[in-house]
């Protein structure tokens, strides 16, 4: 599997968008890469978008790898899904209130 460095921060930095969910984590099996720091703000865009999970604080490599594969194991169609089908996580909406007058 190639690698393409992205040129615009929407992009995932090292991560092919063609790539599977499930291409990713075998690419990501390597240990060498699940500490790579450069990684971690993609990971991060892409576990938000798979899972909706908001984090405190930005999680490290290892533990968004862990919750990209849990997602996965829990919904095993995620992995055939290419990374650039993502999409953003929807907020809900909040219906507008009109107040009634009495």
């Amino acid at each position: 599997m190639d690698t393409r460095i992205a040129s615009t921060p929407s992009n995932p930095g090292p991560i092919d968008l063609d790539w599977t969910i499930g291409q990713l984590l075998e690419w990501l099996s390597d240990d060498i890469r699940q500490h790579e720091a450069t990684l971690q703000h993609p990971l991060a865009r892409i576990e938000a978008q798979m899972t909706g999970a908001h984090w405190a604080r930005t999680p490290s490599t290892v533990a968004l790898i862990r919750s990209i594969a849990a997602a996965v194991r829990d919904a095993p169609a995620l992995a055939s899904i290419r990374i650039r089908e993502l999409s953003p996580p929807q907020t809900p909406r909040v219906s507008e209130r009109i107040p009634q007058l009495a």
